[in-house]
């Protein structure tokens, strides 16, 4: 999810002029100023029940009764590209920024189509920035504890909250530092 709605964005970005580009990215960092904590508890906050989105999907009309937006696997997705989003276009902004506009132009003025030298030419320049982005975003999710316990279900939880549940409910060690083993290895292979 974050890297299909990273890439747009950072493809936008990188296509304006220095001054505006500088603002958009403003905003992309601008959440990184704000704790995770703090940011998560506001996806709890507002998709509750009587929250500001239910009360706004009812208001337009959208839907009939209060929908239910929290504690499910919905609410962790969302949450979860909220706070990923950032790690994503930045790494793809930085290579696209470097890819000359006259490429594209090169391949078009040889009888490409718009959308043929887009995937024949600008997106293998991308590979860097969608590589570095993808791990970034993966290992980051993959020790995700506080977003899925907060705005997820029971069956919504990650390996790290499983580890913390066999370690410090269950008391089971040996089944914790298995699933600590097999999160240390994953992040290994990949890094």
């Amino acid at each position: 999810l974050c890297l299909l709605l990273g890439y747009p964005v950072a493809y936008f970005i990188a296509r304006q002029p220095p001054s505006r580009a500088a603002v958009l990215l403003f905003l992309v960092l601008l959440p990184f100023w704000t704790s995770l904590l703090v940011r998560t508890v506001a996806w709890v906050v507002l998709p509750q029940r009587e929250g500001i989105l239910t009360n706004l999907l009812l208001s337009l009309g959208l839907v009939a009764e209060p929908v239910r937006m929290i504690f499910n696997r919905f609410a962790v997705y969302v949450a979860m590209v909220h706070v990923l989003l950032p790690f994503m276009v930045l790494p793809l902004y930085a290579v696209m920024k470097g890819i000359s506009p006259s490429h594209m132009r090169a391949a078009q003025s040889l009888g490409a189509t718009t959308r043929y030298a887009f995937l024949r030419i600008y997106l293998p320049q991308t590979i860097p920035g969608l590589a570095a982005g993808t791990l970034l975003v993966f290992i980051m999710a993959l020790g995700y504890y506080i977003t899925p316990a907060l705005v997820g279900g029971p069956n919504d939880q990650m390996i790290s909250y499983m580890i913390t549940y066999h370690l410090n409910e269950v008391v089971n060690w040996g089944m914790a530092s298995a699933l600590g083993a097999l999160l240390l290895l994953a992040t290994l292979i990949l890094a």
